[in-house]
């Protein structure tokens, strides 16, 4: 079976979810928010890598059906942000894809050569959640799979948390808030952290791989993390509920 890391996250997450996202293939309805932040970490992350900011900008804009004055409280901080961002963060290659016949894909987000045959491995986390991130194997597996597929060797590995800012849009006096946070921004800057490379996380991942191989059943396991499911009405529902699911 051929695995990502999001297939072996999501089913050690949710046996239930995995099986409506990846066997059922019922597809959840674009969440309009704003604030949305699977969208907003993509078009930031277009943005660093592309250094253009105006169609990282565009492409936001694209999925929603109504645009308001909250979408543009999104993209004044996304300008605000991203020049930090491309300011601090090295060039190199973007978007390496990891591909292992009949066994695993994934994407490393940025690879910036140190010397022939030596990386640096960089995975971007729109996120101010530092410690939640210390403990996810993810890194860890990138960097077994690309020493593995290349011969190459990958010398320091970080996360890069660029701040998400959650400040919602002021009731008045929008461009005072405007100058503050952007004067804010502007004096940030985005925080690198070095991951020690662990190979028990790889015997875990691996672990959990054979588990969703072995899988026949695929129960739901309530956790702290349903508040956040796109499935979660459904779910509760027994399926009755569809308004969050696209009906094809």
């Amino acid at each position: 079976m051929k695995v990502s890391y999001s297939k072996v996250s999501c089913f050690n997450d949710c046996p239930y979810k995995y099986k409506l996202r990846y066997i059922d293939k019922l597809e959840p309805k674009f969440d309009e928010r704003p604030d949305n932040p699977l969208i907003l970490g993509t078009r930031i992350h277009e943005g660093i890598e592309t250094r253009n900011i105006e169609k990282a900008i565009e492409k936001y804009k694209e999925p929603y059906s109504i645009f308001g004055e909250e979408n543009e409280w999104e993209i004044f901080k996304m300008k605000s942000i991203l020049p930090v961002a491309i300011r601090d963060i090295p060039e190199g290659e973007y978007e390496h894809k990891l591909d292992v016949a009949d066994e695993f894909v994934g994407y490393i987000d940025l690879l910036v050569k140190v010397d022939e045959g030596l990386y640096d491995l960089y995975d971007f986390k729109y996120s101010n959640n530092f410690s939640g991130y210390s403990k996810s194997p993810q890194i860890h597996i990138y960097k077994y799979y690309y020493e593995r597929i290349t011969g190459n060797k990958i010398r320091n590995m970080y996360y890069v948390f660029i701040p998400k800012n959650t400040k919602k849009l002021p009731s008045k006096d929008l461009e005072e808030a405007k100058r503050v946070l952007n004067e804010e921004l502007s004096n940030s800057s985005i925080r690198f952290e070095k991951v020690e490379y662990d190979k028990q996380y790889v015997g875990y991942f691996f672990a959990r791989k054979t588990l969703l191989e072995k899988a026949t059943s695929f129960e739901k396991r309530y956790t702290t993390r349903c508040s956040y499911c796109e499935y979660q009405k459904y779910c509760r529902t027994k399926g009755e509920d569809k308004s969050e699911i696209v009906i094809k």
